[in-house]
């Protein structure tokens, strides 16, 4: 098998199996005959650009290109995101939730849109990154101001500090196999940056 597209086949071939398809199922959702892909999982085929975007469509997969220094923290993401649902914590899963549908309904008050935008992402990310009990524990408390600002509103400042927060555990969760005991910013795409 190629070097190259080693570590694509084995991930086709274990996406196949986790999702409990045949080889002969694969073949008539993608295109391509059964032989050809069992050729590809097994390396005895070279598979063609055209093929690979084939099966994993087929699979409900897509083939990205990204910035090479950005891969650190797409392969935390992805890694996070193929640990199963179980990982999350139920509690996880509530303060998610509900901080979600506050921003929902509490959007407005923003002053600044980007910073709305940027919590709404945030909270996507926390939605399938399994958090650290002391992580959970910050969520926890984070989430507790929604109650005080039921009965008053929240400062412009206060607002932007909870966003920071949120961001704050978000960038934690996806370097979390970084040495830095500073989480860095999970969309670092400064030139000058060559570690992000």
């Amino acid at each position: 098998m190629s070097y190259k597209t080693e570590h694509i086949t084995q991930q086709i071939r274990a996406v196949r199996e986790a999702r409990n398809m045949s080889q002969r199922e694969l073949s008539a959702r993608s295109g391509l005959t059964q032989s050809h892909i069992s050729q590809i999982e097994r390396g005895t085929m070279e598979p063609g650009l055209s093929s690979l975007v084939d099966v994993a469509r087929a699979l409900d997969l897509e083939i990205v290109l990204a910035p090479k220094k950005l891969m650190p923290a797409i392969g935390n993401i992805l890694g996070s995101a193929s640990v199963t649902g179980d990982m999350l914590t139920s509690q996880q899963r509530k303060l998610v939730r509900r901080l979600e549908r506050w921003l929902a309904k509490g959007r407005e008050q923003f002053t600044i849109s980007s910073e709305a935008d940027t919590l709404k992402d945030s909270l996507a990310l926390l939605r399938h990154l399994p958090l650290s009990a002391d992580e959970l524990d910050r969520l926890r408390d984070v989430s507790l101001q929604l109650d005080h600002w039921q009965d008053d509103p929240p400062t412009s400042k206060a607002l932007g500090e909870f966003a920071r927060a949120i961001r704050h555990l978000r960038n934690a969760a996806v370097h979390r196999d970084r040495d830095d005991a500073v989480p860095r910013s999970a969309y670092a795409l400064d030139e000058e940056d060559e570690d992000a």
